[in-house]
């Protein structure tokens, strides 16, 4: 659907608001697109909002890794927002990938960090 990949920019900072429960390999090629037009845009700051999800399967992982292997080529980062709960998204401790992608409980947390950042 149109609205389940939502984009906003703030201070030269992309957030992508996944309004999904579940995301998987069928929602692949979309969030793909959604990075895609962000960088494409020369944003190399993002922040990935998983709040609502409860569930994001190894496609999704995947992605993550390559894309953020590439932004930190050029200075920039990809940030997720994940419920303090977790749920099922504790896979990113469960897989130690808390280590790769900081994680933080919202939005404005997660825009401190990237505005704290020494350049």
């Amino acid at each position: 659907m149109e609205n389940d990949f939502v984009l906003d920019i703030v201070d030269e900072i992309a957030i992508l608001q996944i309004n999904l429960i579940r995301v998987t390999l069928n929602d692949i090629q979309e969030f793909r697109q959604s990075i895609d037009s962000i960088i494409t845009k020369e944003i190399n700051k993002i922040i990935i909002d998983f709040s609502k999800c409860t569930y994001i399967d190894s496609s999704v992982i995947g992605l993550l890794i390559t894309f953020t292997k590439e932004l930190r080529k050029s200075g920039g980062d990809i940030k997720l927002i994940v419920p303090q709960n977790g749920g099922s998204l504790n896979i990113f401790v469960q897989t130690s990938l808390n280590k790769i992608f900081l994680q933080f409980p919202d939005r404005q947390k997660a825009l401190e960090s990237f505005r704290n950042e020494v350049s």
